[in-house]
């Protein structure tokens, strides 16, 4: 088997390096290879493990270690074989008007009249040295430090803001191309490994 090769189901402890130790639940539906949305941790251990997957005529599916069941759910929440229920509304535009700022600045807060001051200023307590000949060395100037007195740059505070509406939230409609299918757990030619599709791929914990 190699990576070309196709495949129904692929089910298995996944362990690679320190980083990927994972159980994989991949279906093939329509052709394309579908990972489930979920994390399921695997055993990482040196003992032998069990992994069960039972798939229900219901659309529900249950992922068991060692008879433990670890994880379930829906094959079409889980997976995105099937479009979604649900898309956003390509008329829907946020309203012009709509105002999702939280704060605004205050229109009455003004900045001090003392706030402007440089970042940086010479060093009071600097001293030019005495063997410092401006003839040969220039213009002695003392060394610049941080200006204690320096604030930044200025901004108004922040106030609630009065015509604040919240989060917009883009309204969602039926998705014409959803159609639900009720036998994505079905696998109606299943062959064994060879000549036929190959059923499954099984990587094994020992």
């Amino acid at each position: 088997m190699h990576g070309d090769s196709k495949y129904y189901l692929m089910f298995g402890p996944d362990i690679c390096g320190y980083s990927t130790k994972k159980v994989h639940v991949i279906f093939n539906y329509k052709g394309q290879n579908h990972l489930i949305k979920k994390d399921i941790k695997c055993k990482d251990d040196e003992l032998t493990h069990l992994y069960t997957l039972i798939l229900n005529p219901d659309q529900t599916y249950e992922v068991r270690i060692d008879n433990e069941k670890v994880e379930s759910g829906s094959l079409e929440d889980d997976w995105d074989m099937l479009p979604p229920k649900k898309i956003k509304d390509p008329d829907a535009k946020k309203p012009s008007d709509w105002d999702d700022r939280a704060t605004i600045d205050d229109p009455s807060d003004t900045k001090p009249e003392d706030w402007d001051q440089p970042e940086t200023i010479p060093d009071p307590d600097a001293k030019k040295p005495d063997d410092w000949d401006e003839d040969m060395d220039g213009e002695w100037e003392p060394p610049m430090i941080t200006n204690p007195e320096f604030k930044g740059d200025w901004k108004p505070k922040q106030i609630s803001n009065p015509d604040y509406k919240g989060a917009w939230v883009h309204p969602e409609v039926d998705n014409p191309e959803y159609a639900p299918d009720t036998n994505m757990y079905r696998f109606d030619d299943i062959s064994s490994p060879g000549p036929g599709p190959l059923a499954g791929k099984v990587w094994n914990n020992l």
